[in-house]
């Protein structure tokens, strides 16, 4: 017995001295020397090539760093650098207190773990890479000096709005060097180390981060209590924050929603910094005049093509992201589900007072019109009617279509009050809301990234539309297809502009279409024509879209191509009015289609010999199978399939929605 313990003791003394050895020649054996992987060239372009973003990156040598900068970071990052060997155990009994209480894996990393990530790792928190990062940090330490790795994390750490290494960021944020900075510059600068993107010097919560920085300081005697004090008072001052210089002339927010983009399709922005070519579609003339005409303190603006979904310009908070409140923007999203579920223009909405529990709705200039067309309720953008439209069609239909069909998200209060717009979401989901009313029923989730190139220009991803979603009314309700609805549906559109709420943005020679929308903290006017849309909402009180916000927008959209192309959507039957309502008229005029321009009015007028005509028409005739149209849309590039599969879906929407499923597997083609 005691022979076959002293064995076993054996045994397991040789594996824990085998196992994180063999571990460690895993993780090291195959690394980079760390100075090829310091952040150096990560280019990110316009649609035509010039330059959206360039690097920031700054490199001075040890000697040359201020002795204070070094014991600022020491002492706020990592007071035992200089005596532990890569991986400091007291800080790892602390993070696994951390862990062990709250499910959290933070916490514990040396200066070298932190250099060992920036250099190697992603910022993913799982204990694959803490473990990854301890074995790299051993190695590092093996292989260079304290002041070697010291001096490459104070070179490339991530600062904060694409910013790498003290150096650029002293420059970037104050537009000094090194040895020019105050006690409190430094203090904040090593206070963004934290979180570079919430708690950097642009941002508020910095200032709480830097006086913890600095009561450290004065602990590890880094400074004396003078200047403790006189740093102290200086951190809030308006004064210190970001100089404004050349190389900030871009936009932080639009600089992000590039990285945020990236990391959604997989990448890593530490994996791209050396030298990878990110070109967007993002086109410099819209983005220039987005620039310079919203006040990015209240305002905020988007542009989008509808057929591809590319975004050609994005300025101002909560694009992705924010919850503004839609108002009358909504409209157009339940107006189209009338439409698919038989509703004509011409039916009559009753419009006088009414009270759906404790809440009375109003029109906008307080009367009542008694009744009024469905086409003019939206034209004048009538609240009460809009109403009794919503409830006729059913708040869980309009609610279900909106998140499922057409997918917007955000915040549904669970109450009537969403027919006029309380529902609170970003511009990213307002723009997909219309996509499918512009294009016939197709919804593209919204890019930014035409394509990702290495550093040796080898192709790392080229934009597809990222299809969300065909287009479909609930059972019941599909008395038109997506696309005859968008018809009728762009036709009250047009007239908003021409004779309605939306004037202010009609323009001599285009034609646009367009909603506004107003609500108690914001006002809208989303408007597009053949090929764009433009949304742009404006935040404060006593504001209306058609107002406050529709002049600005024609104000930018007068030097934008937008207005020139019609839309152009594939309606081959020409649209026929449906039963009327029960609070309609007895009698309706068959719906024309002014307005719109309608692609092959009849399958004569088409040229029956190109493939995808074989295609809609076996498609008609019912004798092609899903799996036939799949394979013909994989022969084309991006564009046509979104204007095929369109087609499609005119014909036929089950037979869209199957063929978008197994084509694209509810995402990307």
């Amino acid at each position: 017995m005691k022979r076959f313990l002293l064995i076993l003791f054996i045994i397991i003394a040789a594996v824990s001295c085998v196992v994180p050895l063999a571990i460690y020649e895993w993780y090291t054996g195959r690394l980079e020397l760390p100075q090829n992987n310091v952040p150096s060239s990560l280019i990110v372009e316009y649609s035509d090539g010039t330059p959206l973003y360039t690097p920031k990156t700054v490199w001075v040598d040890f000697d040359n760093i201020p002795t204070s900068l070094k014991d600022f970071i020491i002492a706020s990052e990592d007071k035992r650098f200089y005596t532990h060997s890569g991986v400091d155990i007291v800080g790892i009994i602390r993070s696994a207190i951390v862990i062990l209480t709250s499910d959290d894996i933070q916490g514990g990393s040396t200066i070298t773990q932190q250099l060992a990530r920036t250099l190697y790792l992603t910022m993913e928190q799982t204990w694959k890479r803490k473990i990854k990062e301890a074995f790299i940090a051993l190695w590092l330490e093996q292989n260079y000096s304290k002041n070697e790795i010291l001096e490459l994390y104070i070179n490339s750490v991530y600062l904060g709005n694409g910013v790498f290494g003290f150096p650029a960021a002293a420059k970037y944020y104050f537009n000094k060097t090194l040895d020019q900075l105050s006690t409190s510059e430094i203090a904040m600068l090593v206070a963004t180390l934290r979180s570079p993107e919430k708690a950097n010097p642009l941002k508020d919560l910095n200032t709480d981060f830097s006086k913890t920085v600095l009561r450290k300081a004065l602990e590890e005697e880094v400074i004396n209590s003078g200047e403790y004090d006189e740093a102290l008072k200086k951190i809030g001052e308006k004064h210190l924050y970001a100089v404004k210089t050349a190389s900030q002339s871009f936009d932080n927010d639009l600089f992000w929603m590039v990285v945020l983009e990236l990391r959604d399709l997989g990448f890593e922005l530490g994996n791209l910094r050396n030298g990878s070519r990110v070109r967007t579609t993002i086109d410099k003339n819209m983005q220039m005049l987005l620039n310079n005409n919203i006040d990015k303190s209240n305002m905020a603006g988007l542009i989008v093509e509808h057929t591809t979904g590319r975004i050609r310009a994005a300025y101002g908070l909560g694009i992705n992201n924010g919850r503004r409140q839609l108002g009358s923007v909504v409209k157009p999203f339940y107006y189209y589900l009338a439409f698919m579920a038989g509703w004509n223009k011409s039916d009559i909405l009753k419009d006088e007072p009414l009270t759906i529990g404790k809440w009375s709705p109003q029109n906008f200039d307080k009367a009542f019109w008694k009744e009024v067309t469905l086409e003019n309720a939206l034209i004048y953008s009538r609240n009460v009617p809009s109403v009794n439209l919503f409830m006729a069609l059913g708040q869980n239909n309009v609610q279900n279509f909106m998140k499922n069909e057409l997918k917007v998200g955000g915040y549904y209060p669970n109450d009537a009050t969403i027919s006029l717009g309380t529902v609170e979401t970003s511009l990213i989901d307002v723009a997909k809301g219309f996509e499918p009313i512009f294009n016939g029923g197709i919804v593209i989730q919204p890019r930014l990234i035409e394509y990702v190139k290495d550093k040796d220009g080898m192709m790392l991803y080229s934009y597809r539309p990222d299809i969300v979603n065909v287009v479909k009314a609930p059972k019941n309700m599909d008395q038109r297809t997506p696309t005859e609805a968008s018809v009728m549906m762009l036709q009250l559109m047009r007239k908003v502009v021409t004779m309605g709420t939306g004037t202010s943005a009609a323009m001599p020679g285009r034609t646009i279409y367009g909603k506004t929308g107003t609500a108690e903290k914001n006002a809208w006017f989303v408007g597009g024509d053949g090929r764009y849309i433009f949304l742009l909402a404006k935040d404060g009180k006593d504001l209306t879209g058609g107002g406050s916000v529709a002049p600005v927008w024609r104000k930018i959209a007068q030097n934008i191509e937008i207005g020139y192309i019609d839309v152009s959507l594939p309606v081959w039957a020409k649209i026929t009015p449906t039963e009327p309502k029960t609070a309609g008229e007895t009698t309706i005029a068959p719906e024309q289609n002014e307005g719109i321009s309608i692609t092959g009015e009849s399958s004569e007028t088409q040229n029956a010999t190109s493939p995808e005509e074989t295609i809609y028409t076996r498609l008609q005739n019912g004798d092609i199978t899903v799996d036939e149209i799949v394979d013909f849309l994989k022969t084309l590039d991006s564009d046509k399939q979104v204007e095929v599969l369109s087609r499609v879906n005119e014909i036929d929407p089950v037979i869209a929605s199957e063929v978008y499923q197994k084509l694209s597997g509810g995402g990307q083609f």
